[in-house]
Protein backbone atom coordinates (compact mmCIF):
# COMPACT_ATOMS: atom_id res chain seq x y z
CA UNK A 1 0.00 0.00 0.00
CA UNK A 2 2.70 2.35 0.70
CA UNK A 3 5.08 1.68 -2.13
CA UNK A 4 1.25 2.80 -4.26
CA UNK A 5 0.66 5.74 -2.69
CA UNK A 6 4.65 6.53 -3.24
CA UNK A 7 4.26 5.92 -6.93
CA UNK A 8 1.40 8.10 -7.10
CA UNK A 9 2.84 11.21 -5.65
CA UNK A 10 5.60 10.99 -7.55
CA UNK A 11 3.91 10.19 -10.75
CA UNK A 12 1.97 13.89 -9.53
CA UNK A 13 5.01 15.38 -9.05
CA UNK A 14 6.33 14.69 -12.61
CA UNK A 15 2.90 15.80 -14.06
CA UNK A 16 2.89 19.03 -12.45
CA UNK A 17 6.20 20.07 -13.79
CA UNK A 18 5.39 18.39 -17.23
CA UNK A 19 2.39 21.44 -16.92
CA UNK A 20 4.12 24.41 -15.96
CA UNK A 21 7.05 23.70 -18.63
CA UNK A 22 4.20 23.07 -21.33
CA UNK A 23 3.23 26.51 -20.45
CA UNK A 24 6.46 27.53 -21.67
CA UNK A 25 6.48 25.45 -24.59
CA UNK A 26 3.35 27.33 -25.93
CA UNK A 27 4.27 30.49 -25.22
CA UNK A 28 7.69 29.82 -27.65
CA UNK A 29 5.67 28.37 -29.75
CA UNK A 30 4.34 32.16 -31.24
CA UNK A 31 7.88 32.42 -32.58
CA UNK A 32 8.71 32.12 -36.30
CA UNK A 33 10.96 29.03 -35.51
CA UNK A 34 8.82 27.33 -33.06
CA UNK A 35 5.69 25.80 -34.94
CA UNK A 36 6.52 22.29 -34.14
CA UNK A 37 4.27 19.06 -34.13
CA UNK A 38 2.52 18.92 -31.33
CA UNK A 39 3.78 16.22 -28.41
CA UNK A 40 6.77 18.36 -28.13
CA UNK A 41 8.12 17.56 -24.35
CA UNK A 42 8.59 20.07 -21.72
CA UNK A 43 12.52 20.64 -21.95
CA UNK A 44 14.62 22.21 -18.96
CA UNK A 45 17.97 21.40 -16.94
CA UNK A 46 17.77 18.33 -14.23
CA UNK A 47 19.29 20.26 -11.58
CA UNK A 48 21.22 23.83 -11.19
CA UNK A 49 23.48 24.76 -13.80
CA UNK A 50 26.70 26.39 -12.65
CA UNK A 51 28.14 29.38 -14.92
CA UNK A 52 30.74 32.17 -14.75
CA UNK A 53 30.47 34.82 -12.09
CA UNK A 54 29.11 38.36 -13.55
CA UNK A 55 26.98 35.75 -16.18
CA UNK A 56 23.15 35.57 -16.03
CA UNK A 57 21.60 32.67 -14.08
CA UNK A 58 19.66 29.87 -15.21
CA UNK A 59 16.18 30.36 -14.13
CA UNK A 60 14.60 26.93 -12.58
CA UNK A 61 12.55 24.56 -14.65
CA UNK A 62 14.19 26.95 -17.81
CA UNK A 63 16.26 26.48 -20.25
CA UNK A 64 17.40 29.98 -21.05
CA UNK A 65 20.64 30.61 -20.28
CA UNK A 66 22.53 27.32 -20.98
CA UNK A 67 24.36 28.69 -23.48
CA UNK A 68 26.63 29.93 -20.69
CA UNK A 69 26.75 26.44 -18.64
CA UNK A 70 30.23 24.76 -17.26
CA UNK A 71 30.85 21.50 -18.93
CA UNK A 72 28.28 19.18 -19.43
CA UNK A 73 23.97 20.06 -18.81
CA UNK A 74 22.26 17.55 -18.59
CA UNK A 75 18.16 17.81 -19.63
CA UNK A 76 15.38 16.27 -18.62
CA UNK A 77 12.63 15.41 -21.26
CA UNK A 78 8.93 14.99 -19.79
CA UNK A 79 5.96 14.14 -21.57
CA UNK A 80 7.50 12.76 -25.05
CA UNK A 81 5.42 9.81 -26.61
CA UNK A 82 8.37 8.01 -27.03
CA UNK A 83 11.86 7.29 -26.21
CA UNK A 84 14.25 8.75 -28.86
CA UNK A 85 17.08 6.75 -29.95
CA UNK A 86 18.81 9.86 -30.59
CA UNK A 87 18.80 13.56 -29.83
CA UNK A 88 20.33 16.80 -31.55
CA UNK A 89 20.28 19.96 -31.00
CA UNK A 90 21.01 22.99 -33.85
CA UNK A 91 22.72 26.31 -33.19
CA UNK A 92 22.53 29.47 -35.57
CA UNK A 93 26.53 29.99 -36.19
CA UNK A 94 26.08 32.78 -38.67
CA UNK A 95 23.48 35.20 -37.13
CA UNK A 96 20.22 34.25 -39.77
CA UNK A 97 18.20 32.67 -38.00
CA UNK A 98 18.78 29.26 -39.19
CA UNK A 99 20.22 26.34 -37.25
CA UNK A 100 23.06 25.37 -39.17
CA UNK A 101 25.40 23.01 -36.48
CA UNK A 102 24.31 19.76 -35.05
CA UNK A 103 25.30 18.48 -31.26
CA UNK A 104 24.27 15.47 -30.74
CA UNK A 105 23.28 14.58 -26.79
CA UNK A 106 24.52 11.54 -25.07
CA UNK A 107 23.70 9.19 -22.34
CA UNK A 108 20.05 9.02 -23.20
CA UNK A 109 18.33 7.46 -20.12
CA UNK A 110 14.48 6.53 -19.34
CA UNK A 111 13.88 7.26 -16.14
CA UNK A 112 10.36 6.36 -15.97
CA UNK A 113 7.31 6.43 -18.19
CA UNK A 114 6.77 9.89 -18.31
CA UNK A 115 10.31 11.22 -19.04
CA UNK A 116 14.08 10.39 -19.83
CA UNK A 117 17.42 12.52 -19.53
CA UNK A 118 19.54 13.13 -21.83
CA UNK A 119 23.18 15.15 -21.83
CA UNK A 120 24.57 17.65 -24.14
CA UNK A 121 28.38 16.63 -23.64
CA UNK A 122 31.28 19.18 -23.25
CA UNK A 123 33.16 19.15 -26.73
CA UNK A 124 37.09 17.74 -26.51
CA UNK A 125 38.52 21.18 -28.40
CA UNK A 126 37.11 23.29 -25.72
CA UNK A 127 36.03 21.13 -22.14
CA UNK A 128 34.69 24.19 -20.47
CA UNK A 129 31.91 24.29 -22.57
CA UNK A 130 29.29 21.90 -24.70
CA UNK A 131 28.54 24.81 -27.42
CA UNK A 132 30.84 25.32 -29.94
CA UNK A 133 32.81 29.13 -30.02
CA UNK A 134 31.00 29.31 -33.06
CA UNK A 135 27.72 29.21 -31.15
CA UNK A 136 25.93 32.49 -29.95
CA UNK A 137 22.90 31.05 -28.47
CA UNK A 138 19.27 31.82 -28.96
CA UNK A 139 16.16 30.41 -30.29
CA UNK A 140 16.53 26.99 -31.93
CA UNK A 141 15.44 23.68 -32.30
CA UNK A 142 16.26 20.19 -30.51
CA UNK A 143 15.47 17.40 -32.55
CA UNK A 144 14.34 13.68 -31.26
CA UNK A 145 14.34 10.39 -33.47
CA UNK A 146 13.43 6.71 -32.40
CA UNK A 147 14.16 4.47 -34.93
CA UNK A 148 11.90 0.90 -34.79
CA UNK A 149 14.11 -2.15 -37.01
CA UNK A 150 11.69 -4.59 -38.42
CA UNK A 151 11.45 -7.94 -36.08
CA UNK A 152 9.15 -10.37 -34.72
CA UNK A 153 7.48 -8.17 -32.78
CA UNK A 154 7.07 -5.11 -35.56
CA UNK A 155 5.05 -6.51 -38.54
CA UNK A 156 5.08 -3.16 -40.07
CA UNK A 157 8.97 -3.30 -40.75
CA UNK A 158 11.76 -0.29 -40.10
CA UNK A 159 10.21 3.11 -39.46
CA UNK A 160 11.81 6.08 -37.46
CA UNK A 161 9.63 8.90 -35.94
CA UNK A 162 11.14 12.34 -35.87
CA UNK A 163 10.27 15.50 -33.52
CA UNK A 164 11.38 18.90 -33.89
CA UNK A 165 10.32 21.54 -31.18
CA UNK A 166 12.52 24.79 -30.08
CA UNK A 167 14.66 25.66 -27.37
CA UNK A 168 15.56 28.49 -26.02
CA UNK A 169 19.26 28.52 -24.81
CA UNK A 170 19.97 32.32 -24.17
CA UNK A 171 22.42 34.87 -25.24
CA UNK A 172 25.91 34.19 -24.87
CA UNK A 173 28.32 36.37 -22.58
CA UNK A 174 31.50 37.77 -24.51
CA UNK A 175 34.08 34.62 -25.39
CA UNK A 176 37.74 35.35 -25.01
CA UNK A 177 40.55 33.11 -26.48
CA UNK A 178 43.39 35.29 -26.17
CA UNK A 179 45.20 38.42 -25.31
CA UNK A 180 47.81 39.80 -28.07
CA UNK A 181 50.42 40.27 -26.88
CA UNK A 182 50.98 38.96 -23.64
CA UNK A 183 53.39 41.19 -22.46
CA UNK A 184 54.42 44.90 -22.32
CA UNK A 185 55.85 47.46 -20.83
CA UNK A 186 53.50 49.03 -18.64
CA UNK A 187 54.90 52.49 -18.76
CA UNK A 188 53.68 53.06 -21.96
CA UNK A 189 50.05 52.84 -23.78
CA UNK A 190 49.28 48.84 -24.40
CA UNK A 191 46.92 48.32 -27.86
CA UNK A 192 45.72 44.40 -27.09
CA UNK A 193 43.96 42.35 -29.77
CA UNK A 194 41.55 40.32 -28.35
CA UNK A 195 40.23 37.53 -30.55
CA UNK A 196 37.04 34.87 -29.10
CA UNK A 197 33.70 34.77 -30.50
CA UNK A 198 30.10 36.32 -29.81
CA UNK A 199 31.26 40.22 -29.66
CA UNK A 200 28.18 41.18 -32.11
CA UNK A 201 24.13 40.51 -31.52
CA UNK A 202 22.17 39.91 -34.25
CA UNK A 203 21.75 43.06 -36.39
CA UNK A 204 25.49 44.35 -35.31
CA UNK A 205 24.89 45.32 -32.23
CA UNK A 206 27.93 45.19 -29.59
CA UNK A 207 27.65 42.46 -27.15
CA UNK A 208 31.10 43.84 -25.85
CA UNK A 209 30.56 47.28 -24.35
CA UNK A 210 33.75 47.24 -21.81
CA UNK A 211 37.16 45.31 -21.80
CA UNK A 212 39.39 45.61 -18.45
CA UNK A 213 42.05 44.00 -17.15
CA UNK A 214 42.05 42.57 -13.23
CA UNK A 215 45.30 41.95 -11.03
CA UNK A 216 45.58 38.84 -10.18
CA UNK A 217 46.93 39.08 -6.78
CA UNK A 218 44.88 42.46 -5.94
CA UNK A 219 41.04 42.00 -7.31
CA UNK A 220 40.57 45.45 -6.33
CA UNK A 221 42.68 46.83 -8.73
CA UNK A 222 40.87 47.29 -11.82
CA UNK A 223 41.96 48.56 -14.72
CA UNK A 224 39.23 49.77 -17.58
CA UNK A 225 40.50 50.00 -21.03
CA UNK A 226 39.96 52.70 -23.21
CA UNK A 227 38.80 52.77 -26.34
CA UNK A 228 37.84 49.97 -27.61
CA UNK A 229 37.00 48.90 -31.14
CA UNK A 230 34.84 45.84 -31.96
CA UNK A 231 36.72 45.11 -35.29
CA UNK A 232 34.20 42.02 -36.06
CA UNK A 233 32.20 39.35 -33.89
CA UNK A 234 35.79 37.41 -33.45
CA UNK A 235 38.05 40.61 -32.50
CA UNK A 236 37.93 43.42 -30.58
CA UNK A 237 41.29 45.70 -30.23
CA UNK A 238 41.54 47.36 -26.88
CA UNK A 239 44.10 50.03 -25.29
CA UNK A 240 45.26 50.02 -21.98
CA UNK A 241 47.04 52.33 -19.94
CA UNK A 242 48.11 50.01 -16.99
CA UNK A 243 51.00 52.95 -15.67
CA UNK A 244 54.32 52.15 -14.29
CA UNK A 245 53.05 51.64 -11.18
CA UNK A 246 51.99 48.24 -11.93
CA UNK A 247 55.55 46.87 -13.06
CA UNK A 248 55.50 42.98 -13.14
CA UNK A 249 52.18 42.53 -12.54
CA UNK A 250 50.13 40.15 -13.95
CA UNK A 251 46.47 41.06 -15.19
CA UNK A 252 43.24 38.99 -15.86
CA UNK A 253 41.82 40.10 -18.81
CA UNK A 254 37.68 40.30 -19.04
CA UNK A 255 35.18 41.48 -21.78
CA UNK A 256 31.64 42.49 -20.48
CA UNK A 257 28.31 43.32 -22.42
CA UNK A 258 24.57 43.42 -22.55
CA UNK A 259 25.12 39.42 -21.35
CA UNK A 260 27.95 38.95 -19.08
CA UNK A 261 31.08 38.67 -18.87
CA UNK A 262 33.68 36.20 -20.42
CA UNK A 263 34.92 33.35 -18.29
CA UNK A 264 38.36 33.19 -17.07
CA UNK A 265 37.60 31.23 -13.77
CA UNK A 266 40.54 31.22 -11.10
CA UNK A 267 37.68 29.13 -8.58
CA UNK A 268 35.34 26.87 -9.85
CA UNK A 269 31.71 28.55 -8.96
CA UNK A 270 29.51 26.48 -6.68
CA UNK A 271 28.02 23.49 -7.83
CA UNK A 272 30.32 23.73 -11.34
CA UNK A 273 30.91 19.88 -12.44
CA UNK A 274 33.59 18.03 -11.02
CA UNK A 275 36.80 18.09 -13.51
CA UNK A 276 35.67 21.40 -15.30
CA UNK A 277 38.53 23.48 -16.52
CA UNK A 278 39.98 26.63 -14.85
CA UNK A 279 40.30 29.45 -17.25
CA UNK A 280 38.06 29.96 -20.14
CA UNK A 281 36.41 27.38 -21.96
CA UNK A 282 39.26 26.15 -23.38
CA UNK A 283 40.72 25.74 -20.30
CA UNK A 284 43.09 29.08 -20.62
CA UNK A 285 43.49 31.41 -18.02
CA UNK A 286 43.18 35.10 -20.33
CA UNK A 287 46.18 37.28 -19.08
CA UNK A 288 48.21 40.33 -19.97
CA UNK A 289 51.83 40.69 -18.06
CA UNK A 290 53.32 43.85 -17.38
CA UNK A 291 57.19 43.95 -17.60
CA UNK A 292 59.34 44.41 -14.69
CA UNK A 293 61.67 47.30 -14.45
CA UNK A 294 65.17 46.80 -15.69
CA UNK A 295 67.77 48.50 -13.26
CA UNK A 296 67.99 51.41 -15.91
CA UNK A 297 64.65 52.63 -15.26
CA UNK A 298 60.95 51.52 -16.54
CA UNK A 299 61.36 49.63 -19.92
CA UNK A 300 64.81 49.73 -20.24
CA UNK A 301 66.87 46.32 -20.74
CA UNK A 302 63.34 44.27 -21.93
CA UNK A 303 63.10 41.99 -24.92
CA UNK A 304 61.88 43.10 -28.32
CA UNK A 305 58.30 41.77 -28.33
CA UNK A 306 57.58 38.71 -31.23
CA UNK A 307 58.26 39.84 -34.50
CA UNK A 308 55.04 37.96 -35.84
CA UNK A 309 51.66 38.58 -33.67
CA UNK A 310 48.45 36.29 -34.82
CA UNK A 311 45.60 38.50 -33.89
CA UNK A 312 42.18 36.96 -35.05
CA UNK A 313 40.68 34.47 -37.74
CA UNK A 314 37.35 34.28 -39.57
CA UNK A 315 36.24 31.99 -42.19
CA UNK A 316 34.22 32.77 -45.10
CA UNK A 317 32.62 31.38 -47.78
CA UNK A 318 32.64 32.30 -51.51
CA UNK A 319 30.20 32.46 -53.87
CA UNK A 320 31.40 29.46 -55.72
CA UNK A 321 30.94 27.60 -52.71
CA UNK A 322 34.33 27.12 -51.48
CA UNK A 323 35.97 28.46 -47.90
CA UNK A 324 38.38 30.55 -47.07
CA UNK A 325 40.36 31.14 -43.99
CA UNK A 326 41.31 34.60 -43.03
CA UNK A 327 44.01 35.38 -40.10
CA UNK A 328 45.20 38.31 -39.03
CA UNK A 329 47.91 39.99 -37.30
CA UNK A 330 51.35 41.64 -37.46
CA UNK A 331 54.64 41.34 -38.78
CA UNK A 332 53.61 38.97 -41.19
CA UNK A 333 56.55 38.63 -43.81
CA UNK A 334 56.16 37.50 -47.48
CA UNK A 335 56.91 34.15 -47.83
CA UNK A 336 55.82 33.16 -44.06
CA UNK A 337 54.23 29.58 -43.48
CA UNK A 338 51.36 28.89 -41.03
CA UNK A 339 50.10 25.93 -39.36
CA UNK A 340 46.48 24.89 -38.33
CA UNK A 341 45.94 22.56 -36.21
CA UNK A 342 49.74 21.01 -36.78
CA UNK A 343 48.59 21.07 -40.60
CA UNK A 344 49.64 23.85 -43.58
CA UNK A 345 46.75 25.02 -45.75
CA UNK A 346 47.45 24.38 -49.23
CA UNK A 347 47.82 27.80 -50.55
CA UNK A 348 48.54 30.80 -48.78
CA UNK A 349 48.08 34.75 -49.84
CA UNK A 350 50.12 37.74 -48.02
CA UNK A 351 47.13 40.92 -47.93
CA UNK A 352 47.52 44.40 -46.14
CA UNK A 353 50.73 45.60 -46.52
CA UNK A 354 52.21 47.74 -44.65
CA UNK A 355 54.44 50.62 -46.03
CA UNK A 356 56.47 51.20 -43.19
CA UNK A 357 58.18 47.98 -43.09
CA UNK A 358 57.21 45.87 -45.87
CA UNK A 359 55.01 43.37 -43.39
CA UNK A 360 51.45 42.31 -43.71
CA UNK A 361 48.39 42.17 -41.54
CA UNK A 362 46.58 39.60 -43.07
CA UNK A 363 47.26 35.70 -44.79
CA UNK A 364 44.28 34.26 -46.80
CA UNK A 365 44.82 30.44 -46.76
CA UNK A 366 42.50 28.28 -49.67
CA UNK A 367 41.66 24.66 -48.66
CA UNK A 368 42.87 22.04 -46.40
CA UNK A 369 42.56 23.86 -42.99
CA UNK A 370 38.73 22.79 -42.57
CA UNK A 371 39.88 19.37 -40.55
CA UNK A 372 41.90 21.24 -38.27
CA UNK A 373 39.35 23.99 -37.39
CA UNK A 374 38.82 25.03 -34.13
CA UNK A 375 42.73 24.48 -33.86
CA UNK A 376 45.61 26.26 -32.52
CA UNK A 377 47.52 28.80 -35.58
CA UNK A 378 51.07 29.54 -36.02
CA UNK A 379 52.62 31.67 -38.08
CA UNK A 380 56.19 31.47 -38.87
CA UNK A 381 58.17 34.50 -41.06
CA UNK A 382 61.41 33.11 -43.55
CA UNK A 383 63.91 34.15 -40.57
CA UNK A 384 62.37 31.36 -38.33
CA UNK A 385 60.73 33.79 -35.66
CA UNK A 386 57.30 32.32 -35.48
CA UNK A 387 53.82 33.69 -33.49
CA UNK A 388 52.68 33.04 -30.21
CA UNK A 389 50.11 29.85 -30.59
CA UNK A 390 46.55 31.37 -30.89
CA UNK A 391 43.43 28.70 -31.00
CA UNK A 392 41.21 29.77 -33.07
CA UNK A 393 37.32 28.84 -32.93
CA UNK A 394 36.05 29.50 -36.07
CA UNK A 395 34.57 26.45 -38.46
CA UNK A 396 33.81 25.62 -41.95
CA UNK A 397 30.27 25.31 -41.41
CA UNK A 398 28.06 22.86 -43.63
CA UNK A 399 30.90 21.29 -45.23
Amino acid sequence: MLMVIVSVALSAIIISRAKTNARVRVTREASPIANSQSGCPAIFPAGPVAVAPNQPGVPDQSTVGIINALCDVTLDFIGCGFLPTSVTLGCDANGDGVSDLSIPLKNITLINGLFFQATIPALAATPGTAFPLACCGGVTTITLTRTVGAGDDNVFGQFTETITCPIDLGIRAPVVISATPLEGDCAQGQNVLIPGSCFLLAGGKPNVTSVFAVDAANPNNVIQASPIAILSNNLVDAFFQLGTANAGKTFLIYATGPNGTSRNLTVLPTGAPTGCPLGNEQGVTIIFKCKANSPGGPGEGSSAPSAVVVSGCRVDRTDAGAFVFSVYGKGIRDGATMTVGGITPKKLKYKGADATDGTFTQILAKAKFCDSLPGVIVITNPDGTSSAPVVCGEGCVGQ
